[in-house]
């Protein structure tokens, strides 16, 4: 049986892109082309495998190709190129089949976005070097400088006076981090505070003021070290940023920095953490406070002002009838920091 059909032949050392004519016979493939004529035999050369029309390739000894639409002589010439055709073709005529790939699909996709990514954050911060959650955290703050906080109104002696206490909450601290406590005037947001990767915190003014202890205020902050050990804030960014970016930060590449940097502000202020990491935070804050001589009371007493502030605050808004609206969304410390009844029963527990 002689099977004949059209190709473009490539030497596989030019480009050069030559129209020939295949004929098979016996088990012998003749090429004849413009100033070509080739004799190879058919067990030296592997067709690739059907995907639909695409146009199919043989790939011949030292580097050659034969590049042709005729799916059927191939089909011929080489059927075990053809199986994988025919058994997807099969498949794709089960319904059920067809249903089980979709249903596979959507568990897979639900897997990665829920369990995968976070998984693969996880890992990627035990490899993150030091310096690059540092310049990520820097780069945050600036960010937020720029659009949502402005330079603190405290005095500075108030403002020594608490640095102080907060000297005293990380010292000792084995972990690598340079602590640094910020302070801002940020109105937008209200009395809240939050850690940013590489270890330094930012406090706002209106946080200070609805204190009535400093002591509320250690046990806070004691809870947003929690954030930087665990490293929350690095891990909350790569979750948000999907798994390419767990690449690319990785490997410490600049660009990918800096576009991590600009998303974090609006993942802490508008997102929040989740509630495995809000008990992590929790948990060492209390822990924490105990070794230096403090009750993990002083952080439900806070968490009890903030949670009569943040009701007050949205009940004007709802009475103000904007209460819903994106411009005036109620933006403090329990909006990005939920379930807090159960928070600061935890920590009158932990006493």
């Amino acid at each position: 049986m002689v099977t004949e059909f059209d190709a473009i032949y490539y030497d596989g050392k030019t480009s050069a892109r030559i129209p020939v004519h295949a004929r098979a016979s016996g088990s012998v493939l003749l090429i004849a082309g413009a100033n070509m004529n080739l004799e190879i035999a058919l067990d030296r050369i592997s067709a690739d495998a059907r995907i639909g029309d695409v146009r199919r390739t043989l790939s011949l000894p030292g580097g050659a190709q034969l590049q042709t639409d005729d799916h059927a002589a191939l089909a011929v010439l080489f059927p075990q190129a053809n199986r994988l055709e025919v058994w997807v073709h099969k498949l794709e005529q089960h319904r059920l089949y067809v249903v089980g790939a979709f249903v596979t699909i959507a568990v897979f996709s639900w897997w990665s976005m829920v369990y995968g990514v976070p998984l693969a954050a996880k890992t990627v911060t035990r490899w993150m070097p030091r310096q690059v959650e540092t310049v990520l955290g820097d780069q945050s703050l600036a960010s937020i400088d720029k659009t949502v906080c402005s330079p603190s109104g405290l005095p500075a002696g108030r403002q020594q006076q608490l640095r102080s206490g907060f000297s005293a909450l990380t010292s000792g601290l084995d972990d690598r981090y340079s602590y640094r406590l910020e302070f801002r005037d940020c109105r937008r947001i209200g009395p809240n505070a939050f850690a940013l990767p590489g270890g330094t915190i930012v406090i706002t003014d209106s946080l200070i003021e609805l204190a009535t202890d400093d002591r509320q205020i250690t046990a806070v902050l004691a809870h947003e070290i929690g954030h930087v050990r665990n490293r929350h804030g690095l891990r909350l960014v790569l979750q948000g940023a999907g798994a390419a970016a767990l690449i690319s930060t990785l490997a410490g590449d600049a660009v990918s920095i800096t576009a991590l940097a600009a998303a974090l502000p609006t993942l802490l202020l508008e997102t929040g953490y989740s509630r495995e990491f809000e008990t992590e935070a929790d948990t060492y804050a209390f822990k924490r406070l105990k070794e230096i001589g403090l009750s993990p009371k002083y952080f439900a007493d806070m968490l009890t002002r903030l949670q009569t502030a943040h009701s007050e605050k949205q009940k004007a808004a709802d009475k103000s009838g904007n209460g819903r609206s994106e411009n005036n969304r109620v933006f403090d410390y329990l909006s990005t920091h939920p379930d807090t009844a159960e928070r600061i029963q935890r920590a009158l527990d932990a006493q």
